[in-house]
């Protein structure tokens, strides 16, 4: 799913959107980006409540 994350970050610097039309395809992204939410959000520059920080192990 890294791969998507990283096409849809390229597509955003030029002013596109990503769309799936899978099902099954937004069903994995959505929980991997759930399960990365901590990642995410420090790569990103958002604040998240301590359920979602990032760990480092």
């Amino acid at each position: 799913m890294h791969i998507y994350w990283r096409i849809q970050q390229d597509l955003n610097c030029l002013g596109e959107v990503l769309i799936f039309k899978s099902p099954s395809l937004i069903r994995e992204y959505t929980k991997w980006a759930r399960k990365k939410a901590g990642c995410l959000a420090m790569i990103e520059g958002i604040t998240l409540s301590a359920d979602f920080e990032a760990k480092l192990n």
